[in-house]
């Protein structure tokens, strides 16, 4: 069964009954051995075959120390309490580097539960993944006037966060990069505008697909990236493995990412967390296996 990243996430709260996802930040030491992790949404249809445990042995095994979730279930898609997502974690001897939830979990009236729920096993960072992020219906302002409210939004859910240890933090896609407000694209305007206590989760794959240079905004907004998305461009019939970026369709190689100039840009940023994603292959570890190895091959682990 085939899942948007948007139903994933929202489909796990519908099945834990809270508007919360389990993660937590460990920061490690930056550099060559900046830690790597797997976004569980790459893996979530095999999750659902074998069940979470074996998939967070294997991952284990071939060198990851963390996952971030994007919803979570056990073999027959039940949802797990945070109890037990940490006993599975502590067993496969993995942390989770961060969660995907959607914005109403950071709301004022919300945000108590969704900490709660998440410092039961530790966790301390939150990332909203675009959900929410664009006006309803029922939203009678302009476009300038929404994202003058997201802004005053998270600049509240952020500190209520770090008043209990937390942070929170907004993940892009390729549209923040070239829909504009204020005059700017939405990603600048954003980070812009709301205070250093929210975190820059940027996904390099789709600042790249956008015709951005990533390197760039760790330099306009240092310090705010914990994590990373490490994901290549994708392309049609490409594995979606990091360094592999595949054709355009006059089958004239693609342009990837950047890897060496954006490992010198992370490292100078001191980014805790490489979590590797793939759009490819969600019922299998084969991106994910392929993305470490070209990890190793440049040195990062």
């Amino acid at each position: 069964m085939q899942i948007s990243r948007r139903s994933f996430v929202t489909s796990a709260f519908a099945a834990t009954g809270l508007a919360a996802l389990p993660g937590c930040l460990s920061c490690g030491n930056a550099g060559t051995k900046t830690r790597l992790a797997v976004q569980l949404y790459s893996v979530r249809e095999l999750i659902w075959q074998v069940g979470l445990p074996a998939v967070l042995a294997d991952l284990k095994k071939m060198g990851y120390e963390g996952v971030e979730m994007a919803g979570y279930y056990t073999k027959d898609k039940k949802a797990i309490t945070a109890s037990e997502l940490k006993k599975m974690l502590d067993d496969a001897g993995l942390v989770a580097c961060g969660t995907h939830i959607g914005r109403d979990a950071l709301a004022p009236e919300n945000i108590g539960n969704t900490i709660d729920f998440n410092l039961t096993f530790g966790n301390n960072y939150l990332v909203c993944p675009g959900g929410g992020m664009r006006p309803g219906k029922d939203w009678k302002g302009t476009r300038d006037e929404w994202w003058e409210m997201i802004v005053k939004f998270y600049a509240k859910a952020g500190e209520m966060a770090a008043a209990r240890g937390c942070k929170v933090g907004y993940h892009n896609h390729q549209w923040e990069h070239q829909e504009q407000t204020h005059g700017t694209s939405m990603w600048n305007y954003f980070f812009s505008n709301t205070p250093a206590s929210v975190c820059m989760e940027q996904d390099v794959g789709w600042t790249v697909t956008a015709g951005g240079d990533p390197c760039e905004w760790f330099k306009k907004f240092p310090g705010r990236s914990p994590t990373i998305h490490a994901k290549e461009v994708f392309a049609k019939g490409a594995p979606g493995i990091l360094g592999r970026p595949g054709n355009n369709e006059d089958g004239t190689p693609r342009k990837g990412v950047d890897w060496d100039k954006l490992f010198v840009a992370t490292d100078a940023d001191n980014v805790q967390w490489y979590v590797v994603e793939c759009e490819t292959n969600p019922k299998t570890l084969e991106s994910v296996r392929g993305s470490i190895w070209y990890l190793r091959s440049k040195g990062r682990c």
